[in-house]
């Protein structure tokens, strides 16, 4: 899975004493730049501004080894209003369930544009589990077919657009777009979808598509909620929510991520017919 990014604070030691340093929150901006072979595709600075990375921070914060874990982020996006923001399940449901939260909205906008850095309220509206509806798939995808929500802001974010949805699944072999945060920097990939009789029991009920492009695990933490458009007409056609990577090799070191073999999937989405459905379930 795409995990949220979460943002650490380092601890130092100085003699006896322990004291937090806090690192740099946020990723130096990026911009919405074509891929490779973007002739074929829509240009990602059109949806610039309908995706952004959300913060939000621990209210308390929470130690992994010598790590202090302030927050985490991932990618969302605007659905049918400046308020409502589309983004992965797993992310949201780390968030309180009752009230308001403070959170930062970044958004990298186009180039000659100052970025965006925005203080918001926000609660989650909708936590991505349909009434009665089973988890789906089977293995560690379980649960993930539904793994959207939608989130409410309490203001509209300044000068934010939309972006519509295609509920019917793309073709295998059609190129898609995705643009979202990891790390909290914006990155647009070009994609294609594709089918995968070996995953697609283990992943059932998901969307696979495969990165274009050099980095191949370009689309990690922090592009959770990522929207994957279809290159004709920019509609969202699924939302990212996993990545695909193959067993460590003997002579790697044990904590080395390799990528999966050119031609087959690397990421997972959620279908949009998914957030389609959810959509009467917004308050």
């Amino acid at each position: 899975m795409v995990t949220p990014r979460r943002v650490r604070g380092k601890l130092c030691a100085f003699g006896l004493a322990l004291m937090p340093i806090l690192l740099c929150l946020h990723a130096p901006p990026g911009r919405a730049v074509s891929p490779d072979s973007a002739g074929s595709c829509i240009d990602p600075a059109a949806s610039a501004r309908a995706v952004v990375s959300v913060f939000w921070r621990f209210g308390e914060p929470r130690r992994e080894g010598w790590d202090e874990i302030i927050g985490e982020r991932a990618t969302a996006w605007f659905y049918t209003s400046p308020r409502l923001l589309v983004t992965a399940a797993h992310f949201a449901n780390e968030l309180p369930a009752e009230g308001w939260q403070d959170a930062e909205l970044h958004q990298a906008t186009r180039e000659g544009e100052p970025d965006l850095r925005v203080g918001v309220r926000l609660r989650v509206a909708v936590r991505g589990r349909l009434p009665g509806r089973g988890e789906g798939g089977t293995g560690r995808a379980a649960g993930l077919a539904d793994d959207v929500a939608i989130i409410e802001l309490q203001e509209p974010f300044p000068n934010a657009t939309v972006l519509d949805l295609q509920p019917q699944p793309p073709a295998e072999d059609a190129p898609v777009l995705v643009l979202g945060y990891p790390g909290g920097r914006m990155e647009a990939a070009q994609g294609v979808v594709r089918r995968s009789r070996e995953l697609a029991d283990r992943y059932a009920g998901l969307a696979l598509f495969e990165v274009q492009g050099s980095n191949r695990l370009l689309l990690d933490g922090g592009a959770s909620g990522a929207p994957v458009l279809d290159c004709g007409q920019g509609r969202v056609v699924a939302v990212l929510n996993g990545l695909l990577t193959s067993p460590s090799l003997p002579f790697l070191p044990p904590n080395r991520v390799v990528p999966t073999p050119w031609g087959s999937p690397t990421n997972t989405a959620v279908p949009a017919s998914t957030l389609a459905a959810i959509r009467n379930c917004i308050p």
